[in-house]
């Protein structure tokens, strides 16, 4: 998968720090949109596309987490994860394939991967029928999205698959996969930018 290679070689060049400081805003904002009902009680968090574990670590320092476990398909990343942590727990996965992965979370969390898996709404389907918990909550954010024209051109720029799917479209997947309470937002619209694409939703 050449977006794992794409990963593993920005471990090497340093561009995850770049990630964390350019996603910081946009993250905050998504663990702001998650229902205080559920992190006002013992709570376990995942997050699929860890990369060097920055959400992971950052969700672990919360008095009602039990459990944050960070997965990711970039070897690098996840070893550069485990250097910084010994605290959180981290597993090297493909997450185009989770269907051995059975363990279940009060939230699930994914930055700025679906659009780069083969079959999104398969695994958003499985997520939620098999990892979410009851009551527990799902909640991604793309950059890469159709109203998005800036990112339009980075499939071509950097040589990558990705999905291109609409806001409507992101949202049916949810809706699809039985979700509840979904919600669309965009966050840190700026000029041409349409800001990153919020979707959350409760099981």
């Amino acid at each position: 998968m050449k977006a794992i290679n794409l990963f593993n070689k920005w471990v090497d060049l340093g561009k995850d720090e770049g990630m964390v400081t350019n996603h910081s805003p946009s993250v905050d904002y998504m663990l702001n949109s998650v229902s205080d009902s559920i992190v006002n009680r013992p709570f376990s968090f995942l997050d699929i596309g860890c990369g060097n574990g920055w959400v992971v670590r950052k969700i672990s320092k919360i008095k009602n987490c039990t459990l944050s476990l960070g997965i990711d398909g970039a070897k690098k990343m996840i070893d550069k994860a485990i250097s910084l942590d010994n605290k959180s727990k981290y597993l090297h996965l493909n997450i185009n394939n989770l269907n051995h992965f059975t363990s279940k979370f009060d939230v699930v969390f994914s930055m700025e991967v679906f659009y780069y898996l083969d079959h999104p709404y398969s695994t958003i389907d499985y997520i939620v029928s098999s990892i979410l918990k009851d009551n527990g909550c799902f909640v991604i954010g793309v950059d890469h999205y159709l109203e998005n024209t800036p990112s339009l051109s980075w499939k071509t720029d950097l040589d990558v698959h990705m999905c291109t799917f609409s806001i409507e479209e992101w949202k049916s997947f949810f809706h699809k996969s039985g979700l509840k309470n979904v919600k669309a937002s965009q966050y840190g619209a700026k000029n041409d930018w349409k800001g990153t694409l919020v979707i959350y939703g409760e099981k």
